[in-house]
């Protein structure tokens, strides 16, 4: 459907193009015979006048770029797969028209509504303004809006792609999927899948209550059960190891398409962090390992705040040197009472076979292949 479009686009501009060709092409001829035939000074100026012609044509064409103003408005920070405002705004401030003018747009990343104002045309001191709206296909930080301005002079011979100097970055954050979302995508995969078998992380936070005492911290309370019991009551303090929890994201990278592979890294991010959301609403402390030039660890929990790891999220390249069981192997603390929670593109035996020997020397771990999911 793309092809059928830039195809007709392209036969659109050449109609337009070949009646100017076309004139040209004749008033040369004419010009050239009547410099044969009959010479004079009037049939050399119009002969070197229609030589001369291509070269303003060439030099309009430029001006027109230089001299062609346009302005872009979009927010420079958006949430992935939302929509969000596009404002364009392409002005002529001189005393020339402007003509023939195509603006061609950044697609690969970026979606955006039918708003392409075609061949343009300003006469002087005109505007034209376009609004629509844009989503960005995927999280990460790239150029959008206008990609390069396409000229065509007056005659028609020349038609020229300028890129354009000042473009627009704009980064898009990843999505934070509900938990029950996510749940229903991954049974959906998985009938047998539970989601996640460590019970104690399931069931003690949320309904082991007492009363509230003078000194007991405000994370603890639970608003909801306080409400309907009439008076406040807080989580009971669980031994830290049984709210432990790490989550291993797996950043090397995936050979694939470039859409398959973009929308794989996002299915990795995005289902970390809605693991990592569904917790630390919960005051559940979760420390998230992955691997970049060297092993990083984030932690996430009242103190800390879940914004720092969303941020990061934001800027992570899958270009990690090892592959995810030798990142989870590195970190002793996955072996310890807590519970893990590994998510790849990729299971390999190598991985399988690790998280077979951790169940078995009594780690709870949850492997979860996101490759396949549509979120």
């Amino acid at each position: 459907m793309k092809k059928e479009t830039k195809q007709r686009k392209k036969r659109k501009n050449k109609r337009i193009r070949r009646p100017g060709r076309l004139l040209y092409l004749l008033f040369l001829a004419g010009a050239t015979a009547l410099v044969s035939l009959r010479g004079g000074n009037i049939s050399y100026l119009l002969f070197y006048f229609a030589l001369a012609l291509p070269i303003l044509a060439f030099l309009y064409s430029l001006y027109v770029f230089y001299r062609f103003k346009i302005v872009q408005e979009v927010s420079r920070v958006v949430v992935k797969a939302q929509e969000v405002p596009y404002r364009l705004l392409l002005a002529n401030e001189d005393i020339l028209p402007f003509t023939h003018i195509r603006l061609h747009f950044f697609d690969s990343m970026v979606s955006m509504k039918p708003s392409d104002p075609g061949v343009i045309s300003l006469a002087p001191h005109e505007e034209i303004r376009v609004d629509t709206q844009m989503y960005c296909k995927y999280r990460g930080t790239y150029p959008v809006g206008v990609k390069s301005v396409e000229v065509t002079d007056f005659l028609g011979l020349f038609t020229i792609p300028y890129p354009l100097m000042s473009q627009i970055r704009l980064t898009a954050r990843p999505r934070i999927i509900p938990m029950e979302q996510l749940r229903v995508v991954l049974q959906e995969q998985d009938p047998k899948n539970t989601l996640f078998p460590v019970s104690r992380l399931q069931e003690l936070p949320d309904f082991e209550l007492r009363s509230y005492l003078p000194g007991d911290p405000i994370k603890y309370i639970h608003w909801k059960n306080s409400a309907r019991a009439g008076e406040l009551l807080v989580r009971k303090q669980m031994p830290e190891e049984l709210f432990e929890t790490i989550i291993f994201m797996d950043l090397s990278p995936i050979e694939d398409e470039e859409e398959k592979r973009l929308q794989k890294e996002d299915n990795i991010i995005e289902t970390a962090l809605s693991f990592v959301h569904d917790y630390y609403l919960k005051n559940i402390p979760v420390r998230i390992f992955f691997m970049e030039d060297t092993l990083r660890e984030m932690l996430v929990d009242a103190g800390t705040g879940f914004e720092p790891f969303y941020d990061k999220c934001s800027e992570l390249s899958f270009s990690s040197p090892y592959p995810l069981n030798q990142v989870w192997e590195s970190v002793p603390a996955s072996s310890g009472c807590g519970s893990c929670i590994l998510i790849t593109a990729s299971v390999t035996d190598d991985l399988v076979r690790s998280v077979s020997e951790k169940q078995q020397a009594g780690t709870e771990a949850l492997l979860i292949n996101v490759g396949e999911l549509a979120l």
